[in-house]
């Protein structure tokens, strides 16, 4: 197969609409885009790091990216843009740098789906400055709880927040201050050594005495989170808001790697709604909450639609249309009859298997 390839298409009038690096399960979502209640028409383009047949099967174009970054990637965007007439951009990959050029893409007439300003995806791209932020304005008094959280550069730095958490009767965890999904992720493990790691250890834990080590031996390490294991239900919210006014988040619960369930959560609705004013957010981002000791936790905003994006819309939300709407300067009104309180049973690949009832849940509301 060759690096680049185009489908037929109608004579059917048709907005151009560009994905960059998405993810292997975007076209879940982009089907329910192509699928939408107004008979839209829209050509799908994307590029990507490598061939992908899950992405190619639902492109009208695709193309492999060359390797570059910086501003070299972004002329590439630009000019993918003009060569191609895109009208609509959904980046996912180096939107921070992109969101600098906003400017440009406007130049060109492309309308890019960017959730604010350059700066607030600085903002909330680094967990620490997003958790400090808020402390600071006092939004944990206001239903938004923030783990006890330390940025660890050196040995010492270690041993102080080890001493800080411990001390407040919780167990503590390592994350990177940037990154993706659980990516970076380890619980830190006191009574397990590192010979114990060869037999017992998985890729979301670590040995204290490991981690010791190692921090030990390193003069610089790039910054790390320590913070406190937070050991409740965890939650990803999929949000839809535009200028800080939110209009619509579907909370889903993991059970496991392979079940989750769409819940109505008033709670976490409204924290929601206040993360979307405090940080004038607009279009589609994610929200991952954990609750610990009866309280719900951030843990982090993902300036993007989550991967998982797709299994929201089975609420009866086509929270990427919907989004689209907005970005071509539609009005879009909170949606009604959303589904709630059933159970997504997937495979390996998230396609959806069957939907269960879980008790009397299962009805229609107004968020």
């Amino acid at each position: 197969m060759s690096d680049q390839f185009i489908k037929n298409q109608t004579d059917q009038e048709i907005t151009n609409i560009y994905f960059n690096r998405c993810f292997t399960s975007t076209p879940k979502i982009i089907r329910y885009l192509l699928d939408n209640e107004d008979g839209r028409k829209f050509k799908v383009f994307i590029s990507h790091v490598c061939e992908n047949d899950y992405i190619q099967d639902i492109a009208d174009y695709f193309e492999v990216e060359p390797s570059i970054e910086g501003k070299d990637y972004v002329n590439y965007c630009l000019d993918f843009c003009r060569q191609h007439k895109i009208k609509l951009f959904v980046p996912r990959y180096n939107v921070e740098y992109l969101s600098r050029y906003q400017n440009e893409f406007e130049r060109l007439g492309v309308k890019v789906m960017f959730v604010g300003s350059s700066s607030t995806y600085q903002l909330l791209n680094d967990k620490v400055k997003t958790y400090q932020t808020l402390i600071d304005r006092e939004s944990d008094r206001e239903g938004i709880a923030i783990p006890q959280t330390f940025c660890v550069r050196t040995y010492f730095d270690f041993k102080n927040a080890y001493h800080k958490i411990t001390g407040n009767k919780s167990s503590p965890c390592l994350k990177p201050i940037s990154g993706i999904g659980g990516d970076g992720f380890k619980q830190i493990l006191e009574d397990m050594t590192e010979v114990d790691e060869l037999y017992k250890t998985t890729a979301s834990t670590i040995s204290k005495d490991r981690l010791l080590r190692v921090l030990k031996n390193s003069n610089a390490i790039k910054p790390l989170m320590v913070m406190e294991y937070l050991e409740g239900e965890e939650y990803s919210i999929d949000c839809l808001g535009y200028e800080g006014e939110l209009i619509v988040a579907i909370p889903r619960r993991k059970l496991d790697l392979y079940r989750q369930v769409i819940e109505y959560r008033e709670d976490l609705i409204a924290m929601a709604r206040k993360l979307t004013q405090e940080f004038s957010l607009s279009y589609l981002y994610n929200i991952q909450i954990k609750y610990h000791q009866g309280r719900a936790y951030l843990i982090e905003i993902n300036t993007r639609m989550s991967a998982g994006i797709h299994k929201s819309c089975l609420a009866g939300v086509n929270l990427l249309y919907l989004a689209v709407k907005l970005l071509s300067n539609e009005t879009v009104t909170p949606p009604k009859n959303i589904r709630w309180g059933f159970q997504i049973r997937t495979n390996e690949s998230y396609e959806l298997l069957d939907l269960v009832d879980i008790g009397n849940q299962l009805k229609s509301r107004e968020v």
